[in-house]
C-alpha cells in the first residue's frame, strides 16, 4: 500500500504529533539555556502554582512516570533547586517545595517561556493561539 503526504497530512493525530514534536524542540532549546530539562521546568512551574507537592503529584501533573519522576526529583535535589520536607519513608508521602534557587531560576526563564508560547512566536493570531489552546486543553483530557 503505497500513501501520499495528502493522506498522512489528512490524520489529525499524526499532524498533532509532528507539531508537538516541533514545538517541544523549540521550547527545549529556549529552555535548556537556563540548564533545564521540560519536565524540570514542569516541577518548578508546578511546584511555584501549588506551593508543595509529592512525587506522585508532580508526575502527574508533569505526565512523568513514577520511576522518571524519581530520577528528576534526585537530580534537582542534587542541583539545590527543590528541597524534601519531610523524613519520608516507606508508604509515607515527601512533599518537596521550590528552593530560593529554584525560584530564582523559574523568574528568570518565566519572560522566555512567555515569549516562545506567544502568538506572535508561534505564527497564529492571537484569536488562533486562544482557540488552540481551548482545544489543545479539550483533547489533553481524552
Amino acid at each position: 500500500m503505497r500513501f501520499t503526504p495528502e493522506d498522512t497530512d489528512a490524520a489529525l493525530t499524526w499532524t498533532l504529533t509532528r507539531a508537538a514534536r516541533n514545538l517541544e524542540h523549540r521550547l527545549t532549546t529556549v529552555i535548556s539555556e537556563f540548564g533545564l530539562s521540560p519536565v524540570q521546568m514542569g516541577v518548578l512551574i508546578q511546584l511555584e502554582t501549588y506551593g508543595t507537592l509529592t512525587r506522585a503529584e508532580l508526575g502527574r501533573l508533569t505526565l512523568t512516570t513514577p520511576q522518571s519522576m524519581s530520577g528528576v526529583i534526585e537530580s534537582m535535589v542534587a542541583k539545590g533547586l527543590i528541597e524534601f520536607l519531610g523524613e519520608g519513608g516507606r508508604g509515607r508521602p515527601n512533599p518537596v517545595r521550590a528552593t530560593a534557587e529554584g525560584q530564582r531560576l523559574i523568574e528568570a526563564l518565566w519572560p522566555s517561556f512567555v515569549e516562545a508560547n506567544s502568538a506572535a512566536a508561534l505564527g497564529l493570531s492571537e484569536a488562533e493561539a486562544a482557540s488552540l489552546n481551548k482545544i489543545l486543553h479539550r483533547l489533553r483530557t481524552l
